[in-house]
């Protein structure tokens, strides 16, 4: 079982082990919603080292990587699983929110298949039982809401802010 929570940007960097598709896709997730990026790997695949904003250490995970800030979650996307072990006995040894991309019983933390319309973001999880499935209902949901959800979030904020007398 499980919650989901948003996990604001404020909380700090990302620390992403791992250079292939899978850590690009994780990557482009924690970049769109505004976070701080550091990759380390040894070879990193072209989509990920074009995404703006991704700090790249083109080099094999070090132990002190761990210890090189404040992380607020550190994801585990490598092809080899004796370091993705490492890398999750690690971080969760220091109580930072942990992504085994190849061990979920090894994580404190899952990303849901998400849709992004600005400041909408709609999440689904099946927990871990099918990934795929909770891929399809995400593109369900998302086409049942329709393009342009971000205008309307941008006109809700700002009338929220008014009524609070704030600026957006």
């Amino acid at each position: 079982m499980s919650i989901m929570v948003e996990l604001l940007p404020a909380a700090g960097p990302i620390l992403l082990v791992g250079g292939g598709s899978v850590a690009a896709r994780k990557a482009r997730t924690f970049t769109e919603g505004g976070f701080a990026v550091t990759v380390v790997a040894p070879a990193i695949a072209p989509e990920l080292a074009n995404l703006p904003g991704v700090a790249l250490h083109r080099r094999p995970f070090e132990p002190a990587d761990i210890e090189a800030h404040p992380w607020a979650l550190v994801a585990a996307c490598t092809d080899r699983r004796d370091v993705n072990r490492l890398v999750g006995e690690l971080a969760r040894s220091r109580g930072l929110l942990t992504l085994v991309a190849d061990a979920r019983a090894e994580s404190t933390a899952a990303l849901p298949a998400h849709h992004r319309d600005g400041d909408l973001v709609v999440g689904v999880s099946t927990s871990g039982a099918d990934p795929a499935l909770a891929a399809r209902l995400r593109d369900t949901i998302a086409r049942a809401l329709g393009p342009g959800r971000a205008d309307e979030i941008a006109s809700a904020r700002r009338a929220r802010a008014s009524r609070r007398g704030v600026a957006p």
